[in-house]
């Protein structure tokens, strides 16, 4: 709907360009959002720093990363001043591409890393499992206590049914007045979710605890209960949930082989970009 509105434009203009670019990036569309883009370019407008981190944003969102570099070093070069949000996008695509020491070595190119940089390239270390260099950056980090991250926030996710929002918290499972049936379905879909393959994945639980306290813990995710409620609810067309904090490994795993078991896609937006879930796949190809 948003791209035939766009193409009903008489004239389109960098914000209409921008909004559409941002569009694609935030679904996983890159190849449509880098089109629009040239397009840009031959209609001789010119992109800005939003415009620009939308690019490296489409690139990061759909594994793009030989793209994602070659459009960096030509807007290095460029007018657009560069700010720690498009090295944050870069170090963030490089490191989850497993080039970690590329990514490092661009924040070291920054006047002025925050703590932002040094906590992504911390998450690829983590994904990658290097930790050597995770050992690094968190004597970096050490260094720059005056800069404390926000507290984060608990993980919360949103679903509307009927037009009335429900609001789900991890491991809240009694409050919702129809707790009894949310849990009942997600015991079934964690069951016939196992059937087809899904496997907890306890390292996305950090606490000291029991494995089998791991898995209730897993099972207990926010966007599983939001799930739970909209299949109980029998949703018509897509179920489309929100979450405040990205999907972890975890709840993208079996998020996408319920989305087979109930022959549904599942939209989730979470924090970073959106995910479409159909017939046991994601739109991200599990790079987000």
């Amino acid at each position: 709907m948003a791209r035939s509105v766009f193409d009903s434009l008489n004239e389109v203009d960098v914000i209409s360009l921008h909004t559409m670019i941002y569009s694609y990036a935030q679904n996983g569309y890159g190849r449509k959002a880098l089109e629009l883009f040239e397009r840009m370019m031959k209609l001789g407008l010119q992109a800005n720093d939003v415009t620009v981190l939308s690019v490296l944003l489409a690139c990061n969102n759909s594994g793009l990363v030989d793209e994602g570099c070659e459009f960096f070093e030509s807007f290095r070069k460029g007018k657009v001043v560069l700010t720690n949000d498009h090295y944050a996008c870069m170090v963030d695509m490089l490191g989850r591409a497993g080039r970690l020491d590329e990514a490092e070595m661009l924040i070291n190119e920054v006047l002025n890393p925050d703590l932002v940089l040094w906590r992504t390239l911390l998450s690829a270390c983590k994904i990658h499992r290097n930790v050597e260099m995770a050992e690094r950056v968190v004597e970096m980090k050490s260094d720059m206590r005056g800069m404390k991250p926000k507290k984060k926030s608990p993980a919360m996710s949103w679903v509307e049914v009927d037009r009335e929002t429900h609001i789900f918290m991890a491991g809240d499972l009694f409050s919702h007045p129809n707790s009894k049936q949310i849990l009942e379905t997600l015991e079934e879909l964690i069951k016939k979710a196992k059937d087809l393959g899904y496997v907890e994945d306890k390292s996305c639980v950090f606490q000291a605890m029991k494995e089998s306290a791991k898995e209730r813990s897993l099972h207990q995710h926010s966007e599983k209960l939001a799930i739970a409620f909209a299949v109980w609810r029998n949703v018509g067309g897509s179920i489309k949930i929100l979450k405040n904090l990205r999907v972890c490994v975890d709840c993208h795993s079996w998020i996408k082989i319920v989305s087979r078991v109930i022959n549904r896609e599942i939209v989730c937006r979470d924090s970073k970009r959106f995910h479409h879930f159909r017939d046991g796949s994601c739109s991200c190809r599990d790079y987000w």
